[in-house]
């Protein structure tokens, strides 16, 4: 039976403003534990040279997610340095637009700059997503090896399922699209439509698919992008005086990470970040009020460096080629 469209815009209304209320809640919740004061005082007194330390590891980052892309698209289509802008634009669009629609900046991008239809770029966003999220599983097992501790289930179950992706997302594809194609044509032109679209879209994952080794290489960028970002977050706690163990740092950068998936953010991963930072740390021996003020200072300079990045980006791009 078809949705009604009014019900269905208020009820994604609501999950907007309920997404909205829980991360002003832990935002709230971190500024209380942290003070304010202190916050800022973090942001503002840093060393400039761990700085520096943490613009050049978010450029090798960005070059590995250039780097990324380049291999996900067929051969020849865009090269790495080319890809960088690209995919440092997407970032900081995924980042700051509101309730994570930023992230349909790549497939917009991939058709501004290649005339890539939109169900390719779809299918490459949910490539190079689903390779995130598998890499972002690969570190949070080997910090936990690194560490030499049995004291973290959860986390290495957390990897496990985060590494499971690279089978269920296309596997998952496959069945919505083999459940739908047969049913689409009975509920009208516009359900043809999307189904049409769905069948692209997992055409272009099956695509890329086909390409073994180039695969195999946008997953060894993935890892290494992710090791830039652990060395961001340490270079950036270095910066305001906090030189703690860099597994350490890592196992509590991932805890971050894996809740950001948490679907309740509404801005720039605000909230989340914060509360799976502060808990990790904790967790780790950090005093609360130390954990929770960091969080929030290392996530606000790295959306400022994001932000940077993401406008030069842009600017690199220019206007797109002429395309046949």
């Amino acid at each position: 039976m078809a949705t009604d469209p009014a019900a269905r815009a208020t009820r994604s209304a609501w999950g907007r403003a309920a997404g909205a209320a829980i991360a002003s809640l832990l935002v709230g919740g971190t500024i209380w534990l942290a003070g304010a004061k202190e916050v800022i005082d973090l942001v503002v007194h840093v060393e400039p040279a761990s700085i520096a330390l943490a613009f050049g590891a978010a450029f090798g980052s960005l070059l590995c997610r250039g780097l990324r892309l380049s291999l996900l698209l067929p051969p020849k289509r865009l090269a790495v340095l080319p890809a960088a802008p690209v995919s440092a634009a997407a970032q900081a669009a995924a980042l700051f637009v509101p309730a994570r629609l930023g992230e349909l900046a790549l497939p917009w991008l991939l058709h501004r700059q290649l005339g890539f239809d939109t169900a390719s770029g779809v299918a490459t966003l949910l490539a190079a997503r689903t390779l995130d999220t598998a890499a972002l599983g690969i570190w949070s097992i080997i910090a936990i090896g690194a560490r030499g501790t049995t004291q973290s289930p959860l986390i290495l179950v957390g990897g496990l399922a985060l590494i499971s992706t690279l089978v269920l997302i296309p596997a998952m594809v496959a069945l919505i699209d083999g459940w739908f194609a047969p049913r689409a044509a009975r509920w009208g032109d516009m359900a043809a439509r999307w189904s049409d679209r769905l069948h692209r879209v997992r055409r272009g994952l099956d695509v890329v698919r086909q390409r073994p080794l180039r695969l195999t290489g946008a997953a060894a960028a993935c890892v290494a992008s992710w090791a830039f970002q652990w060395t961001l977050a340490w270079c950036l706690l270095a910066a305001m005086g906090f030189r703690w163990p860099a597994w350490d740092v890592v196992t509590g950068s991932a805890v971050a990470s894996l809740s950001n998936l948490l679907p309740i953010n509404l801005v720039a991963n605000i909230g989340t970040l914060e509360a799976g930072w502060t808990a990790a740390f904790t967790a780790l021996g950090v005093p609360l009020e130390t954990a929770a003020a960091t969080g929030l200072a290392t996530h606000l300079w790295a959306l400022v460096i994001a932000a940077l990045f993401g406008g030069a980006g842009w600017f690199l791009l220019g206007q797109p080629e002429n395309r046949r």
